[in-house]
């Protein structure tokens, strides 16, 4: 079996999540795996394997009012790489010494590909942004500006890989080899979670949007009561009942909604197809990657999209909740095993 090291970006939890599973899966089938992360997807990773992740550098990206900013996070990150970028290669550099790994993969993290290179391991790039590099996604006029911002953003990194596994809901036409589509990677636990159907919504704020005009808009919606994570108020106001953050109690309110309210991050669209749970989706304003998700979540009719949540979007929402959910249980559930297989075909 192989040695591996799996590192992921340390900003967001979707790709420590994606580590999570994809790790736990090349360990059971015999691999030894060791994990690179750092910021909150360090913390997330050494709950579940303290004794194989490697905390290193990690850098940050600009948001302002839920917004990217690309100059100020090209200019942060060469910033952070001109001042640190050597220390975090001898650093990588030494994890690489003392594992002598025969395979890397790097999800969206910048540092261990160049010392894959420099050490000639092979390197493969696993993650859902690539599909804006090497897939045909349809390029509007109107989105063109938003498209080239997140373009040269992904593009950026991951040069050279062996192969690009791209995580996807939807298809895609693929323009540049090497490149393979693989279903989105879930959670363990979502797909131990059992599904059920109850009379309420569940609404998640995602950490760049904004409180005030979502919360409005939900309590203003008397038709369903909401269950609401990730707001800064804590208790019941009107049909909305505030919860304090937990991954267990979203999970299980998740999986018992009638359908979700949230931002459209792939992560979460993810679990949300596997669920067979309606969306609601409100993409964060000038991200290229969330409209192209919620236009292939109202393509797909399993739910819809807007670009400001309303009382009357929210009863549009409930009133095709049966058609959603029957588009929902005609989709092919996603698995882990097509990521595992594509990466073992890849080891030298």
């Amino acid at each position: 079996m192989a040695r591996i090291i799996y590192a992921a970006q340390g900003e967001g939890l979707g790709h420590a999540v994606r580590a999570h599973s994809v790790g736990e899966g090349l360990l059971a089938r015999g691999h030894d795996v060791r994990f690179l992360s750092s910021l909150i997807g360090a913390s997330y990773l050494r709950e579940h394997f303290r004794e194989r992740l490697h905390e290193i550098l990690g850098l940050h990206s600009q948001f302002e009012d839920g917004r990217i900013q690309i100059v100020k996070t090209v200019l942060g990150i060469a910033w952070g790489i001109t001042r640190h970028g050597w220390g975090a290669f001898c650093s990588v550099n030494r994890i690489f010494d003392e594992f002598q790994p025969e395979l890397l993969i790097s999800d969206a993290e910048c540092f261990s590909p160049w010392v894959a290179t420099f050490r000639q391991v092979p390197f493969i790039s696993l993650d859902n942004q690539h599909i804006l590099t090497h897939c045909d996604v349809g390029v509007t006029r109107e989105s063109r500006g938003d498209f080239f911002k997140a373009y040269a953003v992904v593009r950026g990194y991951h040069l050279g890989a062996k192969r690009y596994l791209i995580s996807t809901f939807f298809d895609a036409e693929i323009r540049y080899q090497p490149c393979t589509l693989v279903p989105p990677v879930l959670r363990q636990a979502v797909l131990r979670e059992p599904i059920r159907q109850e009379d309420y919504l569940v609404a998640y704020l995602g950490a760049l949007a904004t409180h005030g005009p979502m919360s409005a808009a939900l309590e203003s919606f008397d038709a369903l009561p909401v269950r609401a994570y990730g707001f800064d108020e804590r208790g019941k106001r009107g049909n909305v009942t505030y919860l304090a953050s937990s991954v267990g109690g979203f999970l299980q309110d998740l999986a018992g909604c009638a359908g979700v309210i949230a931002s459209a991050g792939h992560s979460l669209i993810g679990e949300c197809l596997y669920l067979e749970k309606p969306m609601l989706v409100v993409p964060f304003g000038g991200q290229f990657e969330q409209m192209l998700n919620a236009i292939h979540i109202r393509r797909m009719g399993v739910g819809d999209y807007v670009n400001a949540l309303t009382a009357e979007s929210l009863r549009s929402f409930v009133g095709g909740l049966a058609s959603y959910r029957l588009a929902l249980s005609s989709l092919e559930k996603a698995s882990l095993e097509p990521v595992l297989d594509a990466i073992e075909r890849e080891l030298p």
